[in-house]
């Protein structure tokens, strides 16, 4: 019999079934959202509170009382999370308790770092009292006349008056003329005096047609080419939107290294609404404490990467999702969701507009902004920035270099070198892009054709000269340089291909004026490494930037004016079918680093293939009839977007372990659909990692409900199988990786 009082509460666990389960409220009261602790299997876990109950499918009295539950109510809308396990097939509980803040998964109560505001106490007689301060205390008069001039601020706001701050700010509070307030959120930053850019005529329009359909869902790709301005319309339409009362915006990003710029220039722009960001970089303590800013509604802008889009936000009226092409969205462990389909949901559930902004848009987005390919009704709404914001500012001319005909010398040929002496001369800054980090790709004996090959996976080891080391950058593993082949002892082993600490050795031989740095995951460990670097580069510290993939999107760099691309050939003969469009897009937005202020900008791309297509029509910069054309081919091949895949990945220590599971797998889904194809299994391309065999089987349907009616009947059985507990394996709905 249920106790008086008592309620029973439906609580998702981070445990790998589909099922929630019901516990005794006991002596607490709870809501749907809060966090509480249970009992479970022996261990305490975190759960959330998803319903409240008068039954339950099991005894009463074996129904176990919760043991604590917290007072923050952590989610107040549920459905997208929901929606999210359903589409990816994953436990719900999972993938609820992955989205929060660490500190949030803890059994601990979360505490966040304090953050505290200031402003002058009111009905106190200031230039009395500032009289009686002797002038040569500047810092203090300083202070006083910023808390005049903005009445609240925040202590990041003081930090930049003086590092020396907190001791001032007590001297005062003990003076009786400020006061302090705890605050849950970063407050407004001080008011920008920059200039407000002139918008052309496309930037005006594209403003104008978002802004006429703000209170409904409409989705928006702004096709921009690089340097068109897409992050001022972004700007304007935030400043409309955010004047409403208690409105948030949330903006997705990439990756961490695109924050610190983009989030400088919403600060001076949009100075009057508080904002945070949430990304890894940050420690756990500011997570959490942004994350609690968003979902109280404190903070009124939330700059973020994949993970922010399932944050709290109350009042959320509009979604930009800027590089929206960009790879990094796609999540590719735990709940396998891409943060573009994720942030189309919720526009939709919340019934508000979403802008999906870049210069070369993946085609999926493409395909639903066109009517090229698009037999449906047009679905998104389509904005072109076709000319770069400064008026100055053309579009850089782009050259291919025939390596066939112009042999290269330690990775650059003859005219990139040339190129780069007279940009040295003319004091304006170069980019070189190679996107692939340490000294050599792979160790080679001439003698016996031996290569350093990783022991766990199927992959070549990386040579990194200057730590006399061999490694995996899929695993890990590393080991010692050896002085002789492992396999016939020839002493003449070398490094063979470039990767970015050789080119910058190259570099520093050729150009010993320059001043060089190198930017990839190598040299950007510290947590202020890349910030400090841009600064560098802003002040014209830096001559030659030598760099991954980290360079070659979302930064602004005046004064540079040549970009050369060392190594692209491989993703030509790639296996993926996503290879030419995601090269493309690669070398578009490295392009177009180049000539973005008044000085022209010119592109260099080292090729032993330049009349493949690829590069004609980067050399036009045409990316819509490359795009159409790309879509023509992914539909008579029958490839997404006009189709719909699923991915069942399964690895084990035996491969015969692994195709049995896969084998059994792809029996069943036979058995209980026809309109889906079942494909056999195969191994990917990296068919070992960290030690595992790998194997995958491809499901492939034209209509994703029936894909989905197949996936909803047959992962249960999946589940089911004798050994699915003895391989690790994995559901990925719409793969971008092979």
């Amino acid at each position: 019999m249920l106790i008086m009082n008592q309620r029973i509460l439906s609580i998702a666990l981070d445990v790998p079934l589909n099922r929630t389960f019901d516990y005794l409220s006991g002596d607490f009261t709870a809501c749907v959202g809060n966090r509480v602790i249970v009992s479970f299997a022996g261990r305490s876990l975190v759960g959330v509170v998803l319903e409240i109950k008068q039954t339950s499918d099991y005894p009463i009295e074996k129904l176990k009382p919760v043991s604590h539950v917290f007072d923050d109510v952590v989610f107040d809308d549920l459905k997208l999370l929901k929606f999210c396990a359903d589409y990816y097939h994953y436990p719900l509980g999972q993938a609820l308790i992955s989205t929060l803040p660490l500190r949030l998964r803890q059994l601990k109560p979360a505490v966040s770092r304090k953050a505290f505001a200031y402003q002058l106490v009111e009905n106190v007689d200031t230039e009395q009292i500032l009289s009686q301060i002797p002038t040569k205390k500047v810092l203090l008069h300083r202070i006083i006349s910023a808390l005049q001039a903005l009445p609240i601020m925040a202590s990041s706001d003081l930090f930049l008056i003086s590092s020396s701050w907190k001791k001032a700010v007590i001297e005062l509070k003990k003076l009786g003329l400020v006061e302090e307030h705890e605050v849950v959120a970063v407050q407004a930053s001080i008011p920008s005096s920059c200039i407000e850019p002139t918008l052309n005529d496309e930037q005006a329009s594209a403003i104008q047609s978002v802004l006429a359909l703000t209170h409904t869902f409409k989705p928006w790709l702004l096709h921009g080419i690089t340097g068109s301005g897409k992050t001022e319309v972004y700007i304007q339409i935030l400043k409309k939107i955010l004047s409403e009362k208690n409105a948030q915006a949330l903006v997705l990003v990439p990756e961490i290294n695109l924050t610190p710029q983009l989030e400088a220039r919403f600060r001076s722009r949009l100075s009057q609404y508080p904002l945070v960001t949430l990304h890894s970089n940050l420690s756990e303590s500011e997570r959490l404490q942004n994350w609690l800013a968003a979902s109280s509604g404190a903070a009124k802008i939330i700059i973020g990467t994949r993970l922010s889009v399932f944050t709290p936000m109350p009042h959320l009226k509009m979604i930009v999702m800027d590089e929206e092409h960009d790879g990094s969205y796609k999540q590719q462990d735990s709940m396998r969701y891409h943060a573009r389909d994720v942030a189309m949901v919720r526009a939709k559930q919340l019934n508000i507009p979403i802008i999906l902004g870049s210069a070369t848009p993946s085609l999926e987005t493409w395909f639903n902004a066109t009517d090229s390919q698009n037999a449906k009704k047009q679905q998104y709404g389509l904005l072109s920035l076709k000319q770069r914001a400064v008026q100055q500012a053309k579009l850089p001319s782009i050259f291919c270099v025939d390596t066939a005909k112009s042999p290269t010398e330690s990775g650059l040929s003859p005219l990139l070198i040339k190129a780069l002496r007279e940009r040295l001369a003319r004091k304006e800054q170069s980019l070189l892009f190679i996107n692939r980090r340490g000294y050599a790709p792979v160790l080679h004996c001439n003698a016996c054709q031996w290569v350093s090959s990783c022991t766990r996976c199927s992959a070549r080891l990386v040579v990194h000269l200057s730590q006399k080391r061999l490694k995996c950058h899929h695993c890990g593993h590393e080991q010692k340089i050896p002085l002789q082949c492992p396999s016939c002892g020839n002493a003449d082993i070398r490094p063979v291909g470039h990767a970015t600490q050789r080119l910058e050795q190259t570099l520093q031989h050729l150009l010993p004026s320059a001043k060089i740095a190198r930017v990839d995951r190598d040299s950007m460990r510290n947590k202020d490494a890349l910030t400090d670097l841009l600064t560098q580069v802003h002040h014209q510290q830096i001559d030659i930037l030598v760099g991954t993939q980290m360079l070659a999107k979302g930064h602004d760099f005046p004064h540079l004016t040549l970009v050369g691309v060392i190594d692209t050939d491989n993703a030509l003969h790639s296996p993926d079918f996503r290879a030419s469009e995601k090269l493309f897009a690669q070398l578009m937005q490295v392009s177009g680093r180049a000539g973005r202020a008044e000085k022209a900008g010119e592109v260099l791309i080292q090729t032993a293939f330049p009349q493949h297509a690829l590069f004609h029509a980067l050399r036009s910069q045409d990316y819509v009839s490359y795009a159409n054309e790309l879509l023509q081919e992914r539909n008579a091949m029958q490839f997404p977007p006009t189709s719909y895949f699923a991915l069942l990945r399964a690895e084990a220590n035996d491969y015969a372990l692994t195709q049995q599971f896969l084998s059994k797998a792809g029996n069943l889904a036979r058995e209980l659909n026809t309109e889906v194809m079942i494909y056999d299994p195969i191994r990917p391309q990296m068919e070992r990692l960290k030690g595992l065999e790998r194997g995958q089987l491809l499901l492939q349907a034209n209509n994703r409900l029936a894909l989905q009616r197949l996936l909803k009947m047959w992962m249960p059985q999946v589940r089911e199988l004798p050994m699915s507990a003895k391989i690790r394996w994995s559901l990925d709905i719409d793969p971008l990786e092979f």
